[in-house]
């Protein structure tokens, strides 16, 4: 700000205009590079303190407007390509992320100190600054970063500004291509998204959420007074937060409060009729629905933002710290591979496996080593290294060499380290954070600390002879149009073999401080509640239904079971299966 200031010292006649013409230079560059070229250039003029006369800030406006256009089309190529070479990718990150800063820090500094003199534009001033910051904010959630420094603070006083010029409730159209929309909803956009700014999402779950936020806050109102039967979230004016859960709460001065409630029901009706696979009328509510990443998003959504099924997430326990090097697979079959090397290393050293509910250093006390025998167990099963650096009962931190686009919310992950080389830690990605030496710190929510592989078959395939293929994925005659889900090609890409019936789960046994019951953990889809599967759990063959499922994500599901097969399900008792992150 101190710098905003300095340059904004000079008197209004102290430098006289000049022209933009470094903008005819963009005709013969990439897309990339011409907004490298047009950040520099704005920086450049702004700090020469030009746009304060009128026909320099009617050429910035054109220049924006043109360049606005290059920007959608580069953002729009980031968000849809998900394989994307890193190199490129964290070019076009800090170049957008830069340009949109650039471009929000000029109309701030124009706003501040010449809005009287620019009262004509200021309404386009305050549309594009809001426009600006908020797509600033979005760069910096796709790659797990925090909000820009002071934005929020920043926010609140072009917010007092709309205020004091009656301007909020105004629909202005901020680029030729966008719909006019008012100030009091680009300020209500802007803070709802940062409450998601600590969980995570992929970039297109963010794209999804601020997608939604433009079509359904159109007819919100921000208020001064607040009313206890209808405001859920506000706003400190004077501080640097984003929206707020209305909560243990005193009303201020400086508070703005909105009514959520007719999102949050636009949300449940989407979560509704994806459930009830119901194909909705209205295009953009379809164009919503149909999108991969919408049932995990509006659950997301839903446990944030409801009125009434909100939960706040506390870490139970506190973490220790510490430094142990780990082993980490990532990914369903990338961790059944390597718990079965595992598994298979041991048995052939005459190992025993499993034994029961003794404490790790009981089971550890059990077997020996030769002397002089090399450490064969704890072995590279082509995982990556990795620093585990805080962990609790139920929970582990670890420092990883990965980049943000390879790991993702609800990943599943095994790790492993050479002082518990009997077992394996199965996990699921819960926070992803980017730390310094362009590594990332990842939060891991434990799902068991001695996992093991298992055999299965499904009986009922097995005797009727319906083995998928690849090739026969199509048919809609086979087994799995009886699951739960409905492509499952990914999985069948997978080198976990074509032959149906037979495939390799995780059997997670009890364990007091993570499962009060035994559960496992299937490819998503043998999800069948029908069928009668045989399961090889640590040496022993029995016959088992799958009872419940509550967690999935990708190509696995996480189901509880039971040996009891004589009853049937009841019909049509295969239920949704309730979204994870």
């Amino acid at each position: 700000m101190e710098l905003l200031k300095k340059l904004f010292k000079r008197s209004s006649t102290s430098a006289a205009p000049v022209s933009l013409a470094w903008v005819n230079a963009l005709k013969g560059m990439d897309d990339i590079s011409a907004i490298e070229f047009s950040t520099q250039k704005i920086s450049e003029d702004f700090k020469k303190n030009i746009f304060q006369y009128k026909s320099n800030l009617t050429a910035l406006f054109s220049v924006d407007e043109n360049t606005h256009i290059i920007v959608e089309r580069i953002t729009t190529h980031f968000i849809n390509i998900e394989n994307m070479n890193i190199e490129l990718e964290e070019r076009i990150s800090n170049a957008l992320c830069l340009y949109h800063r650039q471009l929000f820090i000029t109309y701030f500094a124009l706003i501040e100190h010449f809005s009287q003199d620019h009262q004509a534009c200021l309404h386009v001033l305050l549309a594009r600054a809001f426009r600006n910051a908020t797509q600033m904010i979005k760069w910096r959630y796709y790659n797990y970063q925090s909000s820009p420094a002071n934005v929020w603070l920043q926010l609140s006083e072009l917010y007092k500004v709309a205020e004091q010029q009656s301007l909020l409730n105004a629909k202005i159209q901020s680029y030729s291509d966008l719909e006019p929309i008012s100030l009091s909803s680009a300020y209500i956009h802007a803070c709802m998204l940062g409450t998601l700014e600590s969980l995570s999402l992929k970039c297109q779950q963010i794209e999804l959420v601020s997608q939604l936020l433009m079509a359904w806050t159109t007819k919100i109102n921000v208020d001064s007074i607040y009313d206890e039967k209808q405001h859920l979230f506000y706003v400190d004016t004077a501080s640097n937060k984003p929206a707020c859960r209305v909560r243990n709460f005193k009303p201020a001065s400086t508070y703005r409060y909105w009514d959520f409630d007719s999102v949050n029901s636009k949300i449940e009706l989407c979560m509704s009729l994806i459930e009830f696979n119901i194909s909705p009328k209205q295009p953009l509510m379809k164009e919503f629905v149909i999108n991969k990443h919408a049932s995990s998003t509006f659950e997301i959504l839903h446990a944030e933002w409801s009125r009434v099924d909100y939960k706040r997430q506390r870490r139970v326990d506190d973490r220790s710290k510490t430094k142990v090097p780990v082993s980490v697979a990532y990914g369903y079959q990338d961790v059944c591979e390597q718990i079965q090397q595992y598994e298979n290393i041991k048995s052939q050293r005459g190992e025993k496996a499993y034994q029961g509910d003794k404490s790790l250093d009981e089971r550890l006390a059990m077997h020996s080593l030769v002397k002089g025998e090399p450490n064969i167990i704890y072995m590279d099963l082509s995982s990556d290294h990795a620093t585990m650096v805080d962990e609790c009962k139920k929970g582990l931190g670890l420092n990883v060499n990965k980049h943000a686009g390879e790991v993702s919310l609800g990943m599943m992950v095994g790790v492993s380290n050479k002082e518990q080389r009997y077992s394996t830690k199965v996990g699921i990605i819960r926070n992803i954070k980017p730390i310094a030496n362009n590594e990332l710190h990842i939060g891991v929510e434990l799902l068991s600390n001695i996992a093991y592989c298992a055999e299965a078959e499904n009986t009922n395939l097995k005797s009727s002879k319906a083995t998928l293929s690849s090739d026969n994925f199509n048919n809609t005659d086979n087994y799995f149009a009886q699951t739960s889900f409905g492509d499952m090609s990914d999985f069948m890409n997978t080198s976990f073999g074509n032959d149906s019936s037979n495939f390799i789960c995780l059997y997670l046994p009890k364990e007091q401080s993570l499962s009060q019951q035994e559960t496992l953990i299937i490819p998503k889809l043998q999800y069948n509640k029908n069928d009668i599967f045989k399961v090889n759990i640590l040496g022993e063959a029995i016959l088992i239904r799958f009872i419940k499922s509550y967690e999935h994500h990708g190509n696995w599901v996480r189901v509880t079971f039971t040996s009891d097969i004589s009853s049937k399900p009841v019909s049509g008792s295969q239920t949704r299966l309730p979204a994870t992150a």
